[in-house]
């Protein structure tokens, strides 16, 4: 957030920069420059004035939001009551600095401007992707449970292990603690055992016990432990005679066991969403700039005019060439807006409906490629196929068939 802000704040130094390239020499235009408040959020700041630059006032909260919108590494150089005066002074610096700047109208200068429009392109762009898209904007259940459902396969609990040790520098010691635990009695627990025997310090305080892991999983405190849970893990419950791992042998006893199995919803939805989001942030995206052409109209003149650069079949080719997703849908909707009337523009919307499809199981976005397929072309050869997309795209038996059952009913 502090990027953005910090971004923003720049902005209102740049809010007259277009005008500038066509205007440099126009003392109205300079006049017109709008490049307050310097500080700030744009909210009614009441906090005490802390410093006057001029006809600039610098209030307290001001200072707060400047350190905050620092670096995380310069922060730490403001900490404190002397930090926020250090920060005080740069920020009294920066206004003497700027003062300096409209007073020789540096703001005219084509790689100033240049910068200017920039920092106000990418921020606007920046701040509607991540504020005005993206920002508490999440799949719903329902989405993510439709991606969970088209994804079982990747959502399992891992089978998983416990057992306790005995840890012994050499065969026959391992060997002596064996007999004893298979001997029983008061002096022959599992405890005692370990208290005894064992030279693992770490887990002779939890009585041997390793805890829970998987196979070839990571076991604190135990040496070599991907080994020893490779070793452990397929073992039956119950106590075993001596392994080795690596250069140490140990007695081990399985104590429980949980078997791979599915996970619900429920325990898998945190991942299902990390894994569902980047995709489905694309798609909102992409989304949004389809519907804002429609808003305003993209025409591409001069060189850049359809027909200049490469032919629709060519663009075609190549977009059913690569593997890369977004790049396919780049040259696909190229294909659309630069040849808005040629043979391929209908394959490209159907197409870029199956790549969201397929990449991404975004139904939405797919559902827009082809509403739009089936109103700018629905004398298309492949209005049928889309027709039959649309009317089944929520349907996982079409979607996604489980069996060969799904398959024969569509």
């Amino acid at each position: 957030m502090s990027a953005v802000r910090r971004a923003l704040a720049l902005l209102i130094l740049v809010s007259a920069a277009l005008s500038l390239v066509g205007c440099q020499e126009s003392d109205s235009a300079a006049g017109s420059f709008q490049w307050k408040p310097l500080y700030g959020d744009f909210t009614n700041d009441t906090s005490p004035v802390v410093a006057e630059v001029g006809d600039i006032q610098i209030r307290e909260r001001m200072v707060k939001l400047y350190i905050d919108e620092l670096p995380p590494k310069l922060k730490k150089e403001f900490l404190g009551p002397d930090g926020e005066r250090l920060a005080l002074k740069k920020m009294i610096d920066q206004a003497l600095l700027v003062y300096g700047a409209m007073d020789q109208k540096i703001y005219t200068d084509q790689d100033v401007a240049r910068q200017l429009i920039s920092q106000r392109r990418n921020t606007l762009a920046y701040a509607m992707r991540n504020y005005g898209l993206l920002r508490d904007n999440e799949p719903s259940d329902e989405e993510l449970r439709e991606f969970y459902n088209d994804n079982k396969e990747d959502y399992r609990q891992q089978g998983l292990v416990m057992s306790r040790h005995v840890e012994c520098l050499n065969r026959d010691d391992a060997d002596l603690a064996y007999q004893r635990l298979t001997t029983g009695g008061p002096q022959n627990t599992f405890p005692k055992v370990v208290d005894e025997m064992s030279v693992n310090k770490d887990t002779k305080k939890e009585g041997g016990v390793t805890g829970w892991f998987a196979k070839g999983g990571f076991i604190p405190f135990i040496r070599n432990s991907e080994e020893y849970a490779n070793k452990v893990y397929d073992l039956d419950i119950g106590l075993h005679p001596p392994i080795k791992v690596a250069d140490r042998w140990h007695v081990v006893e399985v104590t429980h066991r949980e078997y791979e199995r599915p996970q619900t919803f429920t325990e898998a939805r945190d991942k299902v969403m990390v894994d569902m989001l980047p995709g489905w942030q694309r798609a909102v995206v992409k989304d949004f700039l389809l519907s804002e052409r429609k808003k305003y109209p993209v025409r591409m003149l001069g060189e850049y005019a359809p027909g200049k650069g490469a032919t629709e079949e060519e663009l075609f080719r190549r977009a059913l060439a690569v593997t890369d997703a977004e790049k396919k849908l780049e040259l696909l909707s190229m294909i659309h807006t630069d040849f808005p009337d040629g043979d391929r523009a209908d394959d490209a919307l159907f197409v870029s409906a199956n790549v969201a499809l397929e990449t991404w199981q975004d139904a939405r976005i797919a559902e827009r490629y082809l509403l739009m397929m089936l109103e700018e072309y629905p004398d298309s050869e492949l209005a049928d196929d889309a027709k039959y997309l649309l009317d089944n795209l929520y349907n996982p038996k079409v979607m996604n068939p489980q069996s060969i059952e799904d398959l024969q009913q569509n």
